[in-house]
Order: C-alpha cells, then sequence, then structure tokens
C-alpha cells in the first residue's frame, strides 16, 4: 500500500496542470470531483461488466426496483453503467469529449447529485470538472494525470482514502485562508471538542455497539469523520458509529457527501438543504451531536418559517424563544436540543459570545438561556484563544449540553477560561485570521481541567441559579407642580382638545384658570383640581383632565404624590426603573437594602417581574491590573523626547 501522503502530494500538485486557467481558489473544483471519481473507478472496476449486463437485464425496472439491483451488481452504493472509466476513457483521445458526458452519464443518481452540486448546483451541465474543462481543452490532461494513480481499496482502505481525501480539503481551504472559515472548521479545535465529549463517556462507550453522531452545519463534514476516527482508533474499535449531517452549500455538501462515499459511508445520510427552515432528518434522535454553526448570519430570508414553527411551542423546535433575525446560530442549538434522545444526548457547538449575555430578561435569547439552566442540561462552557479561525479573531466558545448529567453535575455549571497562552501555540505562519492552534498536549490539558471538576484560577463551578436573576420594576411617584404661568394657559387655549369644547366652556375654563394663578404654585395635584372643579360651573371630562395635567403642570421632587382614585401613588414613568436581583437572594430584603436608602418613597410593581439568564465570563474569570503610577510614566516619556530628539539630530546630521 502506498503511503497516504505520497499520494495526497501527488493529487495536491495536479493543480500545477491547470495554474493557467484557474484560480488558485478554484482548484479544489477541479481536483475534489475527479479524486472522487478516481477512487469510484478503482472501487467499481471488479464488478464493471456485471453492472454493465444488469443494467441490460433491468432496463424497464421500475428506477428504484433498478437503482437497488445495480447497486447490488456492483456490490456498493452506487454505481456507473457506461462502458468508460478515466483509464478507459485516455485510450481514445480523440473522443473523449462525447466519452466522457456519457461515462459522467452512467452514474447512479446519488454520485450525479454530489457531481451537480460540485458545481455549486449552477446548472446539470456540471460545468467545473467537465464543460469548462472542455472548453480550456484540459480535459484530456486532467483525466490522464488521475487515471495514473491507483485509489483502489487493495491499495488505500477507506480509512487512507478519507485521510487522503480530508488533506487535500485542509489543504484548499487552508489556502484560501478567510473564505475557508465559512465551511471549515480548523482540526485542533474540533480534536478539542471530540475530547471534551467523548473521552467522559469512554466507559459507557466501551461497551456500547452502535452510536449516531449528527452535525446539522456540517460544512465538509470534518466533525462528524474526526468523531468517529476518534471513537474508533482511541476508544472502540468495534463500535458501529452512523454519522448524519445536513449542510447549506452545495460546493461543501458535495466534499461532505463525496468524503462519505469513498470512506464507505452512507452517502444518503447527509442532506442539502437549510437545517433551520427544512430538517431532512424529522423525528430522528442522536447519542452525540456537534457543530461549529455560523456566527452572526441573519434568518430574515427564512423568518416567516422560523416564527410559524416558534407559534407551535413544545410541538415544534423553537417554543422556548427566537435569537435577534440578525444572528441564527442559538436557532441551530434549539434544533439540536430538540433532537436529543431521553436516555441521553450530548451536545457540542462552537459560539461567539453574543449567546452568553445577549437579550434582556423576557428576550428570545435570555428566555432560550432560561430553558436550557432551568432543564439542567448546561454541563460546561470552554472560552477558547483568541485568533484560532480563519476568518474571525473574535472571542469564541465550546457550549457543553448533555441531558444526563453525572450526580456530582447536577445543577451544576463548570467554566473554563482557556484564553491564556498556557493553551496555544503560536503557528509558525499565519492561516487568514488563524494565528494561533491548541497542541495535542493543550488540549490534554484542558480536558484534564473539565474531567477534574475543581475550582481553580482557570476553572469556575457555579449553581445553575447563579446566572437568573429577576429583572424588577421600580417605581417612583409622580410629583407635580402647577404654576399657572400665562405662557401655560396659551399653550392650553390652543390645544385641539380645548378648541373642542362646547359653548363657551373654553373661555369659562380660561377665565378660572387666570383667577387660580393668584394662589400658584401648587404643589399638590388633588388640591389643584379640587379647586378647578370647585370654581368650573361643569365637571371637566377625564380626557381634558389629562390635557391639563399635561400642559400646566411640572415635575418637581418637592411637590406632593400624584395620588389615583383609590388614592395610590400615580408612577412617574420617566423616573422607572430596573433592578436586576439575583435568583438567590430574597427580593424584598434586597429592595430594602440595595433601593429604599437612595429613593425612600420608590415600590416595586411585582406584576412586571421577568426572569433572565446571562453568563458573564468577564465578571467570572476578572483580573485586575493596577494602574501604572504617573512616575513611571513621567519617565518613559521623557525616554520618548530623547529619543525623538536624537532620531532628528541624526536626520540633520543626513
Amino acid at each position: 500500500m502506498q503511503n497516504h501522503s505520497e499520494i495526497a502530494e501527488f493529487l495536491w500538485k495536479i493543480a500545477d496542470l491547470i495554474k493557467d486557467d484557474y484560480d488558485a481558489k478554484s482548484y479544489e473544483d477541479v481536483i475534489l470531483p475527479f479524486t472522487l471519481l478516481r477512487r469510484l473507478d478503482c472501487v467499481l472496476q471488479p464488478n464493471r461488466q456485471a453492472v454493465r449486463e444488469a443494467a441490460e437485464k433491468y432496463q424497464t425496472a421500475p428506477e428504484q426496483t433498478r437503482d437497488a439491483l445495480l447497486m447490488r451488481a456492483a456490490g456498493q452504493k452506487f454505481y456507473n453503467t457506461s462502458e468508460y472509466s478515466l483509464e478507459e476513457l485516455i485510450r481514445r483521445p480523440a473522443d473523449i469529449v462525447p466519452n466522457f458526458s456519457a461515462y459522467l452519464a452512467g452514474f447512479s443518481t446519488n454520485v450525479k447529485d454530489i457531481l451537480y452540486n460540485f458545481s455549486g448546483g449552477e446548472e446539470k451541465g456540471l460545468s467545473p470538472i467537465y464543460e469548462t474543462l472542455v472548453r480550456k481543452r484540459l480535459i484530456l490532461k486532467i483525466t490522464q494525470a488521475f487515471s495514473e494513480i491507483d485509489l483502489s481499496p487493495e491499495n488505500v482502505d477507506n480509512h487512507g482514502m478519507g485521510t487522503i481525501f480530508e488533506y487535500l480539503i485542509r489543504k484548499f481551504k487552508e489556502a484560501s485562508n478567510e473564505a475557508a472559515g465559512q465551511f471549515y472548521t480548523p482540526r485542533d479545535i474540533i480534536r478539542l471538542m471530540v475530547k471534551l465529549m467523548f473521552e467522559p463517556d469512554r466507559a459507557k462507550l466501551a461497551k456500547e455497539s452502535l452510536v449516531g453522531i449528527y452535525d446539522p452545519a456540517c460544512g465538509t463534514g470534518g466533525m462528524l469523520t474526526i468523531a468517529k476516527e476518534h471513537l474508533l482508533a482511541g476508544i472502540n474499535p468495534s463500535l458501529e458509529v452512523y454519522l448524519y449531517g445536513q449542510e447549506l452549500n452545495e460546493k461543501t455538501y458535495a466534499i461532505a457527501k463525496a468524503d462519505m462515499l469513498m470512506k464507505g459511508e452512507d452517502p444518503e445520510n447527509i442532506k442539502r438543504e437549510n437545517t433551520l427552515s427544512h430538517d431532512l432528518l424529522p423525528g430522528k434522535q442522536f447519542n452525540y451531536m456537534l457543530s461549529n454553526p455560523p456566527f452572526g448570519k441573519d434568518w430574515k430570508n427564512i423568518r416567516d418559517e422560523i416564527e410559524a414553527e416558534h407559534e407551535m411551542g413544545a410541538a415544534g423546535r423553537y417554543g422556548p424563544g427566537l435569537p435577534d433575525v440578525g444572528d441564527g446560530a442559538m436557532l441551530f442549538l434549539l434544533h439540536k436540543l430538540s433532537k436529543m434522545a431521553p436516555q441521553g444526548s450530548k451536545i457540542a457547538l462552537i459560539f461567539n459570545g453574543s449567546p452568553l449575555f445577549n437579550g434582556d430578561a423576557g428576550s428570545g435569547p435570555s428566555n432560550i438561556r432560561k430553558y436550557i439552566l432551568e432543564h439542567d442540561w448546561l454541563d460546561a462552557i470552554v472560552a477558547l484563544p483568541n485568533d484560532l479561525f480563519y476568518n474571525t479573531g473574535i472571542a469564541t466558545y465550546i457550549w457543553l449540553i448533555n441531558n444526563r448529567k453525572p450526580a456530582e453535575r447536577l445543577n451544576k455549571v463548570q467554566l473554563i477560561n482557556a484564553t491564556s497562552a498556557d493553551f496555544y501555540t503560536m503557528q509558525r505562519r499565519n492561516l487568514g485570521k488563524k494565528r494561533v492552534e491548541i497542541s495535542e498536549d493543550q488540549s490534554a490539558s484542558i480536558l484534564g481541567i473539565y474531567e477534574a471538576f475543581a475550582e481553580s484560577q482557570v476553572s469556575k463551578i457555579f449553581d445553575t441559579t447563579d446566572f437568573g436573576y429577576t429583572k424588577v420594576c421600580v417605581e417612583r411617584p409622580l410629583r407635580l407642580r402647577f404654576d399657572l404661568s400665562e405662557a401655560q394657559r396659551q399653550r392650553l387655549q390652543f390645544d385641539t382638545t380645548v378648541l373642542k369644547l362646547k359653548d363657551d366652556r373654553a373661555q369659562e375654563l380660561a377665565t378660572v384658570l387666570e383667577t387660580l394663578a393668584e394662589q400658584a404654585p401648587y404643589y399638590n395635584d388633588r388640591a389643584f383640581f379640587t379647586a378647578l372643579n370647585k370654581a368650573l360651573p361643569w365637571k371637566p371630562a377625564a380626557g381634558l383632565v389629562k390635557v391639563i395635567r399635561a400642559v400646566l403642570s411640572e415635575r418637581d421632587e418637592a411637590a406632593e404624590q400624584v395620588l389615583d382614585a383609590d388614592d395610590k401613588p400615580v408612577p412617574d414613568t420617566t423616573l422607572r426603573d430596573f433592578e436586576n436581583v439575583p435568583l438567590k437572594d430574597d427580593i424584598d430584603a434586597y429592595f430594602i437594602r440595595e433601593v429604599l436608602p437612595h429613593v425612600p418613597d420608590a415600590w416595586m410593581d411585582r406584576d412586571k417581574d421577568k426572569v433572565g439568564y446571562e453568563i458573564s465570563f468577564t465578571k467570572y474569570f476578572y483580573e485586575y491590573t493596577p494602574l501604572r503610577s504617573t512616575t513611571d510614566i513621567a519617565a518613559e516619556l521623557l525616554a520618548l523626547d530623547d529619543e525623538t530628539e536624537n532620531l532628528l539630530r541624526e536626520i540633520v546630521k543626513a
């Protein structure tokens, strides 16, 4: 068997043949599908004749039946009924254009689907691997190059083929730097996620016979394949592992599905559609789920579908709440929660900082956090070093969800701050915005902190209720002073409500107010309106009272409280405030201790209470850094002045 790295390098260097006709970012459009074609060729070779005979025999059979019979003849989950392979195509170079077309047309539907989506779903002509190569007169050259490499199962087993394909994917994605980040998660991060998810279950997994792993934003499928490799190589080689994924982008879907096909997985378990609006694996539950959903991607174009499912409550996926329409990342979390198995499921996913704290009490994001924490599903959150990803340098976090926590973790959440230099290694060269990586030793160190489940400088353990608070509405009384100045009275005369008064009532009101102005100012709202009602020959309607109060009064802390008909103080909405009272605090005691000493006339409107949850890493891991002394700063400024003068002297001399 050839060395996998040698084969991968050979395939990578084929890109040199197209470098004058393709941009570097487009090399994968040719190399990846041709790698797939060559692998399929080699796998199908032993039963090629049997497939052709079966195709002739069952040509009138129903499509589904014929498909199954041809796969049986091929001994695979795919087939090709044409008379060609890549090797046979180059034997007739003059006819390669029509023959290549017939070759592609002979593949089973699942392979055609992959090849079609490699083109970005542009047209059924499969332009990147056929029409474009024909137009650029490269079809023969590329076919010849790929026919020279032996990718038969005897030379490269499924695992090896997967390793080679992964290598090519990584090389292409890293070469495209920032563009890679949308669909490709660096492997050091995935390995950390996989360890955190599987290693604590090592004893249980050693006894299991099968597990299902799911990624609803699977990209090129790297998380799924690395997860399976970790299980089989490091925990239980006899475990049956079933992989499932869904992906929206056509090309990355094609890569993921091709990767599954070459590794002997069931490619039909990879679905193409927007997971958030169309779950193509409805009703399925999974033991393990992991993903890196896109950050900051809006869901405006699928808003109707999302909101309709939210309205379904517990019958839908989004009952607990909806995040801001500008960022759908938390929708992926809710989607995964809907697929947890009652007997036990674990979830690992990557978020930026927003899902930790965005949204006030009662908002969608806060309600989602509330839902998870009150069900005691949040196990741990790991803060990762910055600059780990190809397309962003922002702070990122791994969330670990578990609906069957071990006893010692019940009603607890562990926060791990793995942002310091102890947990990353600088790369030799930057890849887009990726400047650092997590080594195997550093990954093991983070896992050790998680499994130890102990307090330390980088590990904090909290009760689930520590993150909750009650948002309490604090009211203060409305206090009004009535000056009845001439300017105020003139404004009132021209108010729409006053102008609509019948008969001479507007004039009567003006006359009475002019008289009352002689005793102004009034510091008691009730006393003023009592005097007004007594002086007027008619009783003002409620709407007019409201207008008079609005136009003729001024807020004044020295005035008496405005009382309603039940002698209760009317709240001043401009002074309304809210207090976030920790769930563990007694609200009444908190109010007496924290509010009344500052505003003795305040009260709480408990009908407006809302419970919220937020998680602040900054608060829990804040380390005070003393300010530099003015002496040190002054000395540094003087040194800079001296340095500047010396540089100027040198410039003048020159």
